[in-house]
């Protein structure tokens, strides 16, 4: 079954994703979409190769994702044709709402990539400062950012994090 997700970026509209619902625990809902290959070269060579996320040649060909309804980010699994693991990149993110049939969160600019070998890396911390100085965040929810990008860093560092998506 195809699910609709509202993905609202601040001062950038929001983005309307179709995806394959996979399972919905009441925590959350793993979704699961495959990528073309034509689409995966040109999203590898824009974004993933080009920032040093995934080895270049390695394509993707499809993306799990994990969204919460509880918590305030959502992940996003990379798979590379021959299944193996490519990374996590972890959106800082209101929780999912489901209204009328489709699903809604906003991002917060704030995002985590993890490699395969567990380490991390804090990403656009800048747009983020930007996004709370213009108000297009709230004071709560850029606590509430701060505070989550923390935990889930530790997470990543004891282990933990990768219970959250079983």
């Amino acid at each position: 079954m195809d699910i609709v997700i509202n993905f609202m970026r601040p001062g950038k509209g929001v983005t309307r994703y179709t995806e394959g619902l996979v399972d919905d625990n009441c925590i959350r809902i793993k979704t699961i979409t495959e990528v073309s290959p034509d689409f995966s070269r040109s999203w590898c060579k824009e974004n993933w190769w080009r920032n040093g996320f995934i080895p270049p040649g390695k394509l993707i060909s499809s993306v799990v994702k994990f969204l919460f309804y509880r918590e305030w980010f959502s992940v996003m699994q990379l798979v590379c044709p021959d299944g193996d693991h490519l990374g996590f990149y972890i959106d800082i993110d209101t929780p999912l709402r489901e209204v009328g049939g489709e699903y809604y969160l906003t991002d917060l600019f704030l995002d985590l990539w993890i490699a395969p070998d567990g380490t991390y890396t804090e990403l656009d911390r800048d747009e983020f400062e930007t996004g709370f100085l213009s108000g297009l965040i709230t004071p709560y929810q850029y606590r509430k950012a701060n505070l989550v990008i923390e935990i889930l860093k530790g997470e990543v560092i004891n282990g933990d994090f990768y219970q959250r998506l079983s």
